[in-house]
């Protein structure tokens, strides 16, 4: 069925990119030994879920480019690319300009990263209702667990900071990573998530009650087994006691394999591997096929930041998190010259930053 639809909409194109993500996800359960009943009727109505295995209910869902996000795209010659920023408070004298020129600056505001969160929020919560109605997901029955995976690669490169904002809210992420919304009123106010208790969206409520994880996925290069290296899932905290809880419950989802997926792609996860250790904040790199353990000093985080860092404080975590790519190009670079400790680390000290041509700029 789901092959004949591909075929009958033209194969690999973008039309079918909704139809080809979820080959790709059934193809991924099948690697794993399932075989999944697809468009499960799962007593919701007349509607189904895209897949059922095991005590699992999965519904896809394939973001497509939305009309800000066009509007936001440029071209020339061979380069193109998406120019998105955050919106700007109407002026002092926009409620007196004429309705087109009120538009336009509406418009504007919603190519921004703020405004494609709201986006995707407003769909992924609109996949458990239909005209105010239940759709997809029964209600919880201590039973069946029931979840929605995301195929996000329209948002770009999307970090886990954008991830946990799409399904906490701004209230989830350190200060320097939240998004605001400021309306056409000028009105101001921190984005609500997907399980947030505070997110009025149509189909909202009914999302909280009814999913018990969001599966969020943007890949790369589409090769077999990679579906499953990019999934990062959240929990829905009204459907679960603890965290402990949640992560029982995901250890029985069968594209849910940390420790595969770590061995086999160390690259995709240490940046998420750090900590602050006193003066100095840990992290890895992957080099010749293996993490190595490299230390930040606070003073090469304060050089970067210009400012005073409290050691082992959560400013310092944060700074590092602005500046890790840059560091993780400086660690490499100590690896690639041999510049390694005796105990085989990498341990990134204010002098060091001479070895790049580019600093980052100040946050």
């Amino acid at each position: 069925m789901l092959l004949n639809r591909i075929e009958d909409g033209g194969g690999l194109t973008t039309e079918n990119m909704s139809a080809l993500f979820e080959a790709r996800f059934g193809q991924a359960l099948h690697d794993c030994g399932i075989t999944p009943v697809y468009e499960y009727a799962a007593g919701v109505g007349e509607t189904s879920v895209d897949f059922a295995c095991g005590v699992w209910n999965v519904e896809l869902l394939s973001f497509d480019e939305t009309d800000a996000a066009k509007a936001a795209s440029w071209e020339e010659g061979s380069t193109f690319g998406k120019s998105l920023s955050s919106p700007a408070p109407p002026t002092a004298d926009e409620a007196q300009l004429d309705e087109a020129e009120r538009q336009r600056r509406s418009d504007l505001r919603k190519q921004s990263p703020e405004g494609e969160t709201l986006k995707g929020i407003e769909r992924i919560v609109g996949k458990a209702q239909n005209d105010g109605q239940p759709s997809k997901f029964p209600a919880p029955d201590g039973a069946r667990r029931s979840m929605l995976v995301v195929d996000a690669r329209t948002f770009g490169q999307i970090d886990r900071w954008d991830c946990r904002q799409i399904a906490y809210g701004a209230d989830a992420v350190p200060e320097w990573a939240r998004y605001r919304w400021i309306a056409d009123d000028g009105r101001e106010f921190p984005i609500a998530g997907a399980f947030d208790a505070r997110n009025r969206m149509r189909g909202a409520r009914l999302f909280r009650e009814r999913v018990h994880f969001l599966g969020i996925v943007s890949e790369e290069t589409y090769e077999r087994e990679e579906l499953q290296y990019f999934i990062r899932f959240y929990h829905n905290p009204a459907l679960f006691a603890s965290k402990e809880d949640a992560l029982a419950a995901l250890r029985t989802f069968p594209l849910f394999q940390p420790e595969k997926t770590r061995a086999r792609r160390p690259d995709l996860f240490v940046h998420e591997a750090f900590e602050a250790q006193g003066a100095t904040v840990q992290f890895g790199v992957v080099t010749d096929g293996r993490i190595v353990i490299c230390r930040v000093h606070g003073d090469t985080l304060e050089d970067i930041e210009e400012r005073g860092l409290r050691p082992g404080s959560e400013e310092m975590v944060q700074a590092f998190d602005r500046h890790k790519d840059l560091l993780r190009r400086l660690a490499l670079e100590k690896a690639k010259r041999d510049l390694v400790e005796r105990d085989g680390t990498i341990f990134l000290v204010p002098r060091d930053l001479s070895l790049l041509p580019v600093r980052a700029p100040r946050a």
